[in-house]
């Protein structure tokens, strides 16, 4: 039978450790008594953090105070004989650690602590040379190894949290090197950001079996914090993470500090919630809200008082609370004016109609402000002359909004504010003729005096209420081609044709239908050999008057 020689150097690997890296003794030992007061971690994860440590640049191996300390206390030129073979060993030695310095600083790239080894050999092999004091290149190898040590205790803040953590959870090593896979390309970097890694996972909270209230098949699972406070959930979701009434409940997920997430903060006692958070103080995602059905469902609650408070999601709670009201009819859902009055706004919206000249705005009700603002604006226009464009038309905009409100007074309920009367070129509203555009708001805003007021709630829904159905009829009447009844005291065709009659007064309407008719019985006449060679456009520039005696009626569907 064959027997293979044993592999040797697979033998050597797996019983590597710090001392087999290239660390100077002095830092292996000094971490392995780093690792007694910190961890302790297996040999295979110490001889980890040592080829991190010893990949790390810093001045704290090497830098500017070290150089002259050097140069000018150990291996200076009073450490040279005063002859010139000795100033010149002193002046060779001074050029040698000046360009060492220079090569190991700034731009160039700082030391590792295995430069520093090196230069602890290459210096004293140097000094020998020079015939330097054995005092003197004792005293240097001694404040290199002192340094060494010195640097890698300034990294400890780094090294301590990879120690702790490994020493509670080892498996959480391979999830580390997996971190640090990104700074393969700047490997002095990984042991900063395994540090950071490990400071982050250590302030996570240990996960207390007996404050576990429930645990769902996928893992997920409400948290008892037992507190009114926590750092860590506020940290983590985003918000104050303190309740004012109640204590804390979290749906979380993980099981070890490494993976613990908050996803629902809940404020709960004595059958009351106070608070249901999503991140930020949003309102909790959609595929949460069964998790949160089942704290209502099995945590004995009474009443819910969440409103959104401190938050600007408005609708996300009311989606959330209608979501809620519809699975607990049982439980008391204080009135709320941003649910409700949200749950109106969508009701209505999708009602509303609209076209090119007509659109709505909404200000939704949030905690930033609880007030509702509902918007209806509609553009109206009219034919106008051309050579009033290239007028100063302040004054007469002005005339002609002035006219305009005191005509949508009379023709239009509910009455909208007339906003602007602007004049454009011909080719910009439409391509035959300049324009005149009038723009109407029906404006108007709803909250409660007191939102925590119940009754105060409820009137001002109930205002609410009414105007976006008044709204929804102006929509209509606006957008359609059909007149208002009679009843509804909406005379959109009468505030047109009377607009007309103000700016034909003014001598500044365009009669374009009649200007079209015209057209049409010239080219009739030219059919026939009678055209008359009068040109419309020619008279309409050289007055501002009425150009002919004919009225026509121009009803809404020729509007732009």
């Amino acid at each position: 039978m064959y027997l293979r020689s044993p592999n040797k150097w697979k033998n050597y690997l797996l019983q590597e450790g710090i001392e087999d890296i290239g660390l100077p003794p002095e830092v292996a030992h000094y971490l392995r008594r780093q690792n007694q007061s910190f961890g302790p971690v297996s040999n295979k994860h110490l001889t980890w953090i040592g080829k991190l440590i010893k990949a790390v640049r810093t001045r704290s191996f090497f830098d500017a105070g070290i150089y002259k300390t050097i140069v000018e206390d150990i291996v200076g030129l009073d450490a040279f004989p005063r002859t010139p073979e000795g100033e010149e060993a002193w002046s060779k030695s001074l050029e040698f650690f000046k360009d060492w310095y220079i090569n190991h600083s700034g731009t160039r790239g700082l030391a590792t602590i295995g430069d520093v080894k090196a230069l602890k050999k290459t210096a004293r092999k140097m000094l020998k040379r020079l015939n330097a004091p054995d005092d003197a290149i004792k005293q240097l190898d001694s404040f290199l190894d002192y340094r060494m040590k010195r640097g890698t205790n300034a990294l400890q803040q780094h090294y301590r949290p990879i120690m702790e953590l490994l020493a509670e959870d080892p498996a959480f090593y391979d999830d580390l090197r997996e971190e640090i896979e990104a700074a393969r390309e700047e490997p002095d970097r990984a042991l900063r950001i395994a540090g950071q890694i490990a400071r982050d996972t250590l302030a996570n909270p240990v996960k207390q079996e007996d404050q576990v209230l429930h645990t769902f098949d996928n893992g997920y699972f409400w948290y008892d914090i037992r507190s009114h406070t926590c750092d860590f959930e506020g940290k983590k979701m985003g918000h104050c993470g303190r309740g004012d009434k109640g204590e804390l409940y979290s749906l979380r997920s993980g099981d070890k500090r490494r993976n613990i997430k908050p996803m629902v903060t809940v404020e709960f006692a004595d059958g009351v919630v106070y608070q249901i958070k999503g991140k930020a103080n949003a309102a909790p995602k959609e595929d949460l809200w069964p998790y949160i059905d089942w704290f209502l469902e099995n945590a004995d609650v009474k009443m819910v008082e969440e409103k959104g408070s401190h938050s600007s999601d408005g609708i996300g709670f009311a989606e959330m609370l209608g979501y809620l009201k519809e699975k607990h009819p049982d439980i008391k859902f204080e009135d709320s004016w941003i649910t409700d009055a949200t749950e109106l706004l969508e009701q209505y919206a999708p009602s509303f109609d609209s076209d090119s000249q007509t659109s709505q705005e909404v200000e939704w009700p949030s905690m930033g402000s609880i007030a509702v603002s509902f918007l209806v604006k509609h553009q109206v226009f009219w034919p106008v002359k051309d050579i009033i464009v290239d007028e100063d038309t302040t004054r007469l905009r002005w005339q002609i909004r002035q006219y305009a409100q005191n005509i949508a007074d009379d023709t239009l309920y509910p009455n909208p504010i007339v906003r602007s009367a602007d004049v454009f070129a011909r080719g910009v509203q439409d391509s035959q003729s300049a324009m005149l555009r009038v723009e109407l708001e029906w404006a108007d805003s709803f909250e409660p005096d007191d939102p925590d007021e119940p009754t105060h709630v409820q009137e001002a829904l109930a205002r609410l209420e009414a105007y976006l159905g008044e709204m929804e009829e102006v929509c209509a009447y606006l957008v359609s081609s059909t007149e208002a009844p009679a009843e509804a005291e909406f005379e959109y065709n009468e505030f047109w044709e009377d607009v007309q009659k103000r700016l034909e007064e003014l001598g500044v309407y365009r009669d374009l239908a009649g200007e079209i008719d015209a057209e049409e019985d010239r080219e009739r006449e030219k059919d026939r050999g009678q055209l008359d060679l009068g040109l419309w456009e020619s008279r309409a520039v050289q007055r501002w008057s009425k150009d002919s005696d004919k009225v026509t009626t121009t009803r809404r569907d020729s509007r732009v």
